[in-house]
């Protein structure tokens, strides 16, 4: 491995190895996913955002998360967000009335322990929300539970749990499936093919299951 040098020309190189990878740099902006020349654990200075970053994947294939001191804010209000390796740890706050639709990274051994929590902020009219699986042969595990908001049927609260073989979709399309604002819930890679959910929503009615 090369010594410890000052940063000479616009490459922003601070240490590679012996291969030409590097091991610690500085950019401005945040890296991007599949870079190059990046070694496995190689650390990443990004001076616009003033956030450190780590490659988790190898040096032909970069994948990047962030190691920060406080939680990343992902606000949605586009139809759909597709969620990468680097999201881990943030909360998502879904805040669009007519349908969101949201992916998740793919749920492989080399995602396992990536998280994020999910707000419902604003109350659906249409559509409503939806976080899937990369892949249908990503299935959901764990439960939720919809709880109702209406005062008339406020004691109507029931837990529903995916089928754990076809079910790669939280599809919160409806008030009984849980659209109302004020849900609460987090979805966390815990192995292979296996999502884990778990949380509260709020809806208007009887419930219904959101899973699908």
């Amino acid at each position: 491995m090369s010594g410890r040098h000052k940063v000479q020309d616009a490459t922003g190189v601070i240490v590679g190895d012996g291969d030409g990878n590097q091991l610690v740099s500085v950019k401005e902006g945040a890296p991007s996913d599949a870079a190059v020349g990046y070694q496995t654990g190689a650390l990443l200075l990004d001076t616009t955002n003033k956030r450190h970053h780590i490659n988790v994947g190898t040096a032909a294939s970069s994948a990047w998360a962030r190691m920060s001191p406080v939680r990343e804010i992902i606000n949605v209000t586009d139809a759909t967000k597709t969620l990468v390796l680097a999201d881990s740890g943030s909360l998502v706050v879904l805040d669009k009335d007519d349908g969101i639709v949201v992916t998740l990274p793919a749920a492989s051994s080399a995602n396992i322990g990536w998280f994020c929590d999910f707000l419902i902020k604003t109350t659906a009219s249409s559509a409503g929300f939806s976080i899937d699986g990369a892949s249908s042969s990503d299935l959901y595990y764990g439960h939720v539970l919809i709880g109702q908001d209406n005062t008339s049927t406020a004691a109507n609260k029931k837990v529903h749990l995916p089928n754990q073989s076809s079910h790669y979709k939280l599809a919160i399309t409806g008030a009984t499936k849980g659209w109302v604002q004020g849900g609460y819930f987090r979805v966390e890679i815990a192995a292979a093919n296996v999502l884990v959910v778990s949380g509260t929503l709020a809806g208007v009615g009887g419930t219904a299951t959101p899973f699908a």
